[in-house]
């Protein structure tokens, strides 16, 4: 039998505009490429901006991971404006923060990954599942079922801990350079902390014996959607008054052991992507090319020391030792369960360390540098902003977002970016499931689209 090919569009159940092209022989993936559909071009929106529009700008290219982006930005400008943080500021920016984390892995563990596992109700927008493998029983099922509908009062708790602080939510207005706008008062430190109480019950009794009975029943999963053992996180949950501390640490995990992060190694190949010339902050222009032969996606391939790494919560708990199993779709699946819990711990316990008062801000006027890199994690993996600056303008802007690392196409040695990787060998066991096992495995990343495609 010849080779088939199988085009997987769009992929449902996430964030942005994906289409994944398999080629299947003898049962079983032989080549996968993921293409990114849309171009958004906020590295050219954000030209000639005001460089504290950033901040704004940036968040508007994603709606679910939002705060993120402002995070990143306003940790850029601390550094060129050389901002020093408070103590409570520092405290307000990662409960936000956290707190959008939170909206985000509950999202997608209900509402992006679970209708892959289990049978939902036979109406919109469950219509017409393919439910050939799904394992639950009935009473299971029926319990999903009302777990998945809990889970949406669960992340609007989330975010509206966010809108406390941040005026709104998504892409709130108050985490900004030099600290956070908005007054932490009593009032709305009693109310965040109901709100997390609820959301932390909700894990406990939800979310973690979800998770746990999703991998007994799918313990194939462990060896299914497999990358190579190359993982990558910039630190998360920035302290200190310089932003020089990180709770969670930073690190490059590979079986040689776990070293740190030089932003100098990192290198962005378009040999496959729809763009001519490009250079990791160099001064070499990037230009969309559409019509570009052998390019399938609008997404870059990110390269650390020339080799594909994979970032995200399976990245952050196997590098600080939360964590201690392999990288496969199921291990993505329990390791962002896991942090989903450590992080509404942690935001608890801010919580009751914040001090009510003033704003916590602190915005110096002066730019003491015009070209800076900041770096983070963001909820699907590593997060950086880098600009240069002409009289506090921006005469450029680079991004590189998460699903960047995780969905880079094939680089200029033709090799595969972490999902393509995770693809390709896979075996298709019936013709019942060439979209179900594809689609776990894709969606086991968490991508956002709308940010590989900035």
């Amino acid at each position: 039998m010849s080779p088939q090919k199988i085009l997987f569009s769009p992929v449902t159940r996430l964030a942005g505009l994906l289409s994944v092209e398999l080629t299947v022989d003898n049962n079983a993936i032989t080549e996968a490429d993921v293409s990114s559909t849309m171009f958004r071009g906020y590295e050219y929106i954000m030209r000639e901006r005001h460089v504290t529009d950033a901040v704004y700008l940036t968040q508007r290219i994603c709606g679910i991971c939002s705060t993120a982006h402002g995070a990143i930005a306003s940790y850029l400008l601390d550094k060129v404006y050389d901002n020093t943080i408070d103590e409570n500021a520092q405290y307000l920016r990662n409960i936000m923060l956290g707190a959008d984390f939170l909206q985000n892995h509950i999202r997608h563990f209900y509402f992006f990954g679970l209708p892959d596992y289990a049978i939902m109700p036979d109406r919109p927008p469950f219509t017409n599942q393919n439910c050939f493998d799904c394992r639950l029983d009935e009473t299971d099922n029926q319990r999903m079922a009302d777990h998945y509908l809990a889970a949406v009062k669960a992340a609007e708790e989330s975010h509206q801990v966010l809108a406390l602080f941040g005026g709104k939510a998504p892409h709130q207005h108050s985490f900004m350079h030099g600290g956070v706008a908005v007054a932490p008062t009593a009032d709305k430190i009693n109310q965040a902390l109901f709100l997390v109480r609820n959301v932390l019950n909700f894990i406990k009794r939800c979310l973690i014996p979800d998770t746990e009975l999703i991998a007994r029943c799918y313990q194939d999963y462990f060896h299914i959607g497999e990358t190579d053992r190359r993982l990558l996180s910039f630190g998360l949950f920035r302290f200190g008054s310089k932003n020089e501390e990180v709770l969670w640490q930073d690190g490059v995990l590979t079986n040689n052991g776990i070293t740190k992060p030089k932003v100098e190694l990192i290198a962005e190949d378009i040999s496959r992507a729809w763009f001519s010339r490009a250079k990791f902050l160099a001064d070499s222009e990037v230009y969309p090319a559409p019509y570009k032969p052998e390019a399938y996606t609008w997404t870059k391939s990110v390269l650390y020391q020339g080799q594909h790494y994979e970032g995200g919560p399976l990245a952050r708990m196997l590098i600080n030792g939360y964590y201690h199993g392999g990288t496969s779709t199921m291990d993505r699946i329990v390791a962002r369960t896991l942090e989903t819990m450590l992080i509404a711990e942690l935001v608890e316990k801010w919580l009751i360390t914040l001090k009510p008062g003033e704003p916590s801000i602190n915005q110096n006027k002066e730019l003491v540098l015009d070209e800076a890199v900041a770096v983070t994690e963001a909820m699907r993996g590593p997060l950086l902003h880098a600009a240069l600056i002409k009289d506090e303008h921006v005469e450029r802007y680079d991004i590189i977002t998460p699903t960047a690392w995780n969905f880079s196409p094939k680089d200029e040695q033709g090799k595969r970016g972490p999902a393509e990787t995770a693809l390709v060998g896979t075996a298709i066991s019936a013709p019942e499931l060439k979209y179900v096992i594809p689609g776990r495995i894709i969606r086991s990343f968490d991508p956002c689209i709308s940010c590989a495609t900035h």
